[in-house]
């Protein structure tokens, strides 16, 4: 009997020696319940389940063990080795909490949505400026074609005036008629270029309440990505939080956003701080990351690898 407490007894030793030992070359184990070291005392990897889904975020449960998956993914890229994996049983949860915050984050969306669509509206006032600019250099050489050719038929009807007074001839009747329809030929081609020059001018005030229209919408925008940038500025990464137990996520601009989000606390998970590289996954604001497109920093990295 003794010698089987004996057993019993070497055996827990061992058994609680390799479990402090492996928590230590595995912090990240100290997350798990202590039911899932023993049922998977191999297994170094944080295992995490799905809490609650404020309904407000528009996301099914399914739909975020997908983006938690891929969170997870972004480690698993990175490294070449498995950090995480989803578990409906087990102990650290990922919750979605909407709170200020999320709601924050939607105004700063419609506010970026409006400052785009005024860009796209410019764009589109520049564009027809572009074709009225186009319309104007045309009706500009019209109008010097016309004045040209009108120029040169008036010194030809001067010079023959000139050639018939020199004469000193007196008009017959067909001469008299001949004058008179030279004369409304030049009248009705200048009233003809006049109204052409009108017209052009028109244009060019036209041209001008658009370039001014288009100048008032620029300092518009101006004023709104100054009004963005001061009440939307970059701040410390509150939009999730770990606290051991679990992964709070409170904001989102967008689906890779929350991804890149969840991949930060999952960070935490493996008991990392943050990092001095704002390009990087752990550093402590969400503002220069590329969201669409992330991968692992040598920052990431070197942190992960000093942790121990």
């Amino acid at each position: 009997m003794s010698h089987l407490r004996f057993s019993t007894l070497f055996v827990l030793i061992i058994f609680v020696g390799y479990f402090a030992v492996q928590l230590k070359i595995y912090p990240q184990l100290k997350f798990n319940s202590l039911t899932d070291r023993i049922q998977h005392p191999f297994d170094s990897r944080v295992r995490y389940r799905i809490g609650e889904i404020d309904p407000r975020f528009n996301l099914s449960k399914s739909e975020l063990i997908t983006l938690a998956q891929q969170a997870a993914d972004i480690w698993h890229l990175g490294t070449h080795q498995q950090y995480f994996i989803y578990d409906p049983n087990a102990k650290l949860s990922i919750n979605l909490v909407y709170d200020e915050r999320q709601s924050e984050s939607e105004a700063r969306r419609n506010e970026l949505e409006q400052i785009e669509h005024s860009k796209q509206s410019i764009k589109e006032e520049r564009a027809k400026l572009d074709e009225l600019r186009d319309q104007l250099d045309y009706y500009h050489q019209e109008i010097e074609r016309l004045r040209v050719n009108y120029t040169t038929k008036v010194d030809t009807y001067n010079q023959w005036i000139n050639s018939l007074n020199q004469h000193n001839r007196a008009y017959n009747q067909n001469t008299m008629n001949q004058i008179e329809y030279e004369k409304e030929q030049l009248r009705s081609e200048q009233a003809q270029i006049q109204a052409q020059i009108d017209f052009f001018n028109e244009r060019v005030a036209q041209l001008n309440q658009q370039v001014d229209m288009i100048n008032s919408m620029k300092n518009e925008i101006n004023h709104a990505v100054d009004r963005f940038n001061t009440q939307f500025q970059p701040r410390q990464f509150d939009k999730g939080i770990f606290n051991g137990r679990e992964i709070n996520i409170y904001e989102f601009n967008s689906i890779n956003d929350l991804k890149l989000t969840l991949a930060h606390e999952l960070g935490h998970a493996l008991g990392m701080l943050h990092t001095d590289d704002p390009y990087s996954l752990m550093y402590p604001m969400m503002e220069k990351q590329n969201i669409d497109d992330f991968s692992l920093r040598p920052a990431d990295l070197q942190l992960l690898n000093s942790r121990r």
